[in-house]
């Protein structure tokens, strides 16, 4: 298992508009996303847990058809800070929906955009398996690919990501453990070493990832204390618009 940082991905290999990859059902699952978001707000279902910090709110949003804009006109001061928490809470809510969307997608170094996943490329460590090049010719996700597709959809394109963990470590503000809510990215590296993997956490200690050529999009539960990727986490990171 080859897992250093990720490379720059070069342009058109094999995975733009013109390789005929059809987009429209993944372009499709994002219709939902925000309903099924402002949802999970409420009563989290699925592979979605709740995050055991409370909402610091006298109120909380009821029914999906909520104007965010009206409940932001009622606050000021204090009443600000509810509201930034409570669309930081639903927006992550999104993200985590739609990487969920993705569960199975096969594993493919350079893989991903956002617009849905990609045939990805080989370099000189990455994208084989038993010394076999499988990225060039499998259409799905890396992790860092994963990431910036989950955050470009639920956001509506508000927050485009660099295909490239260790950018995206610094794309928002930094996180301690006990502040993680869904949506969140979790990083990995070797001791001592750069960035090599990205997750994006789900609550409940759990995360979604695509790991490795030869796996697929799946849940890693209780990942703080599994005994390969518990050691790897190096912090944590919640993307701004």
């Amino acid at each position: 298992m080859s897992l250093q940082s990720r490379k720059a991905v070069p342009p058109a290999v094999g995975g733009g508009e013109a390789a005929g990859r059809p987009r429209r059902p993944w372009a499709a699952r994002s219709a939902a996303v925000g309903i099924v978001a402002l949802s999970l707000l409420l009563v989290p279902t699925g592979a979605v847990h709740a995050d055991a910090r409370p909402l610091p709110c006298p109120v909380r949003l009821q029914t999906p058809d909520d104007s965010l804009a009206s409940v932001s006109a009622l606050w000021s001061g204090a009443g600000r800070t509810c509201v930034a928490d409570a669309l930081e809470r639903v927006r992550g809510q999104a993200v985590a929906a739609m990487a969920l969307t993705t569960l199975g997608t096969p594993y493919s170094w350079g893989g991903g955009d956002t617009h849905g996943p990609t045939v990805g490329f080989c370099d000189q460590d990455n994208g084989y398996l038993d010394g076999v090049c499988q990225a060039d010719h499998t259409v799905g996700f890396d992790c860092s690919g994963l990431a910036l597709y989950s955050w470009y959809q639920a956001t509506g394109g508000a927050v485009s990501l660099p295909h490239y963990s260790v950018r995206q470590r610094d794309s928002g503000r930094h996180l301690e453990t006990d502040e993680l809510i869904p949506g969140d990215l979790l990083f990995f590296a070797e001791p001592g070493g750069p960035i090599h993997h990205v997750g994006i956490y789900l609550g409940g200690g759990a995360m979604i990832h695509a790991e490795h050529t030869g796996t697929v999009v799946r849940v890693l539960n209780d990942v703080f204390h599994d005994p390969f990727w518990g050691p790897r986490f190096v912090g944590a990171t919640r993307p701004a618009p």
